[in-house]
């Protein structure tokens, strides 16, 4: 009882870090990402894991889960582009969203920006909330427990997360998250899925920013 009280508090302990880590310690450059991508490492390791157990696997990188990324990606930006920002603007006074203006009309910022998005939104956010956290979660915390638990639980965490932007941003990440979490289980795990999901829908988004054809909303 001792040791699994123990581990739950170390589970606990490595989650809230993954969360906050680059919102209190703001790294230059993205640079907290390689910090936690280590501390990654370093948990599956002592558990004799590699990221290949979390889904990241080469075979797993497919012309098949490159147009399941590319179609999820495309559909995702419709709920956005088409339900999600008509409907909260019609609801509420939504203020314009600002972030990323600074690539209007730039397109070496909206290069750079893209390679950051698919590294860092799309493949290091994947690898930290589908691929550690929500697995975390089912395997431990919600073990004989439906799975969708792990799924609401790590989404509402992945908007969290995005505690910079304001309600409209949180609850989009956690209509995000639930969308990216739903495919990891439905394709077996398959880590690549979500990620070039997340990572194409980060793209198309930001173009659609730099064309100011977004909406003028979030990424």
């Amino acid at each position: 009882m001792e040791n699994k009280a123990l581990r739950t508090v170390q589970d606990v302990g490595a989650i809230a870090f993954l969360i906050a880590f680059s919102h209190f310690v703001p790294l230059p450059l993205y640079s907290y990402a390689v910090v936690c991508f280590l501390v990654i490492w370093f948990l599956l390791r002592r558990e004799g894991k590699t990221f290949r157990s979390i889904g990241l696997v080469k075979n797993g990188f497919s012309v098949k889960a490159v147009l399941i990324g590319l179609v999820s990606a495309l559909l995702w930006v419709g709920f956005m582009q088409f339900i999600y920002i008509p409907v909260i603007k019609n609801l509420f006074v939504v203020p314009d969203y600002t972030e990323y203006d600074f690539i209007k009309g730039n397109i070496s910022k909206l290069l750079m920006i893209i390679t950051a998005a698919w590294l860092v939104g799309g493949f290091y956010e994947e690898v930290v909330f589908r691929g550690y956290i929500q697995n975390v979660l089912e395997k431990r915390f919600f073990k004989g427990s439906a799975v969708l638990w792990s799924i609401i639980v790590t989404s509402v965490l992945f908007g969290l997360y995005h505690w910079q932007q304001d309600i409209f941003g949180v609850i989009a990440a956690i209509l995000g998250g639930l969308f990216w979490g739903i495919l990891y289980k439905k394709f077996d795990n398959n880590l690549w899925i979500p990620i070039l999901s997340h990572a194409i829908f980060d793209t198309i988004t930001l173009v659609l920013i730099y064309t100011d054809r977004f909406g003028n909303l979030y990424r």
